[in-house]
């Protein structure tokens, strides 16, 4: 499973969902599905969007955790 790690650079920048909207111009509904791990994709532009404000690369971003089966 691809996990986001959004909420964890966010906790460690010490940042709200509001002001990373403000930033990016990434609706917070939006911030939030991602956030949530509720996102079904993930379009390349928001990656480098996310990046760019974050100043992160997209490994800090994404993660790929194998599922117990």
């Amino acid at each position: 499973m691809i996990k986001l790690k959004l909420a964890e650079l966010l906790a460690r920048r010490r940042l709200s969902i509001v002001e990373l909207s403000d930033r990016t111009g990434i609706s917070v509904r939006d911030l939030e599905v991602l956030r949530d791990q509720k996102a079904q994709a993930l379009r390349l532009k928001t990656i480098d969007c996310l990046c760019r404000c974050l100043n992160c690369q997209p490994s800090d971003l994404i993660e790929y955790v194998a599922d117990a089966d």
